[in-house]
């Protein structure tokens, strides 16, 4: 089995922890972000045990820090966050993110306009 020869820079994409896109920057609590969240902040939360769990940074990048259960990486704290957060909060992100999607639609009735050749503001 060969393996895919490494290429400088491409072995660690790493993504913005609110969107899932592509980060570009840094926010205040040194996590990477993409440009739309260089002013947020990530809330504190709870691990599964009960306890907090606290952002921390370190040589690696940053880690997830808890009084019961000890440290853990980033991506499973991600995971741990994404399980406790309540299912409701998540269906309020979505449908938010749906209607921002849909902002300019619902405002605005589409109009048909039929242009003959008779329009002297289109031909000329």
């Amino acid at each position: 089995m060969r393996y895919k020869k490494k290429v400088y820079g491409s072995y660690k994409i790493s993504t913005c922890p609110f969107c899932s896109r592509t980060a570009t920057s840094k926010n205040e609590q040194g996590l990477d972000v993409c440009h739309q969240h260089t002013k947020s902040i990530m809330e504190e939360s709870k691990c599964i045990c009960g306890s907090w769990l606290e952002l921390r940074q370190g040589k690696f990048g940053p880690y997830f820090h808890c009084e019961k259960c000890g440290n853990k990486n980033f991506s499973k704290g991600m995971e741990v966050i994404q399980s406790v957060k309540p299912t409701s909060f998540v269906e309020e992100e979505r449908e938010g993110k749906e209607k921002q999607k849909n902002k300019f639609t619902d405002n605005k009735e589409r109009k048909e306009t039929t242009i003959t050749t008779d329009d002297v503001e289109y031909f000329s």
